[in-house]
């Protein structure tokens, strides 16, 4: 298997690449990264061969080299830039970037003719702002983003159907959920939580006080352990041109991920509401159906 992952940096990445090594058999990886390396070693995992390639995948010539070097048979696109906060701050930047960069590395695959299967990971955030009678959302109710970044893919995911049905390119798309796991940044709503709070039970703090945004918001999460199983099955058996959900069916109100994390660590936390992490625009209610 050769299989080139774009977002190599990313900790969904890193995931799916220890979970490749756990299938026992000899992988080839070609990793594409930015500026960030890999938090991981190219000889690390058993039975992966890795191989990193840094490029702007914006620069078509230089993204047409590694494929053309590389000959993939799989294409996991996990680059983009992922935060729903950040697209509010910089709207253009987000929905040229994330279109931009999928729309390279597709015509790219055009142009030079590979035989590959790319999956296109997307976001739930293509669905917009959903009645609660229509949920749990199903891949058969036509998107109506309400962020730019949600925008962004969707603009992604209908240049999968062009591409699917015009040009004959093997691609499948994913409208992915929440995802939780170790190695996720700390600009995600999860990994910000627990990170404030081991820096309180560092401090020997009893109480500890962290800075939210909107508790109230409900969504659904799921393990990145069992996202990467989803993305290596999709790839191998998923319908060409389709769009699939990944998440796990279960409503998580955010207060509640709060008072867990009490729980958990014995400590009582305080939170306060930041009015600047609070969304112009927010689904309140996320959850998918599979």
């Amino acid at each position: 298997m050769r299989i080139l992952i774009t977002g190599i940096s990313g900790f969904v990445a890193r995931h799916f690449v220890e979970y490749l090594s756990s299938l026992g058999e000899p992988v080839m990886v070609a990793g594409v990264h930015h500026h960030n390396l890999p938090g991981f070693l190219c000889d690390q995992y058993k039975h992966i061969d890795c191989r990193f390639y840094q490029a702007n995948l914006l620069d078509q010539n230089r993204l047409r080299e590694i494929l053309a070097e590389v000959q993939p048979e799989y294409i996991l696109h996990l680059a983009s830039k992922s935060s729903v906060a950040y697209s509010w701050q910089h709207p253009a930047e987000t929905i040229r970037h994330n279109t931009g960069i999928f729309i390279s590395l597709i015509e790219n695959v055009r142009q030079l003719g590979l035989t590959c299967r790319i999956l296109s990971v997307g976001s739930a955030e293509e669905y917009g702002i959903v009645p609660e009678s229509e949920l749990p959302l199903r891949e058969n109710r036509c998107p109506n983003p309400a962020s730019p970044y949600g925008t962004s893919r969707m603009l992604q995911q209908k240049l999968v159907e062009i591409y699917a049905k015009n040009y004959n390119l093997d691609i499948i798309h994913t409208r992915s959920f929440n995802h939780i796991g170790p190695y996720q940044q700390a600009g995600f709503v999860v990994s910000s939580f627990a990170k404030q709070i081991a820096e309180g039970i560092r401090a020997g703090k009893e109480s500890i006080d962290i800075t939210v945004g909107d508790l109230q918001v409900t969504r659904d999460f799921t393990d990145v352990r069992d996202v990467v199983k989803a993305y290596h099955l999709l790839l191998k058996k998923g319908s060409t041109g389709q769009t699939y959900n990944i998440c796990s069916n279960k409503a998580v109100l955010l207060k509640d991920l709060v008072d867990r994390f009490s729980q958990l660590t014995g400590k009582h936390i305080r939170y306060q509401t930041d009015p600047h992490i609070i969304r112009p625009t927010e689904n309140k209610k996320l959850i998918g159906s599979y």
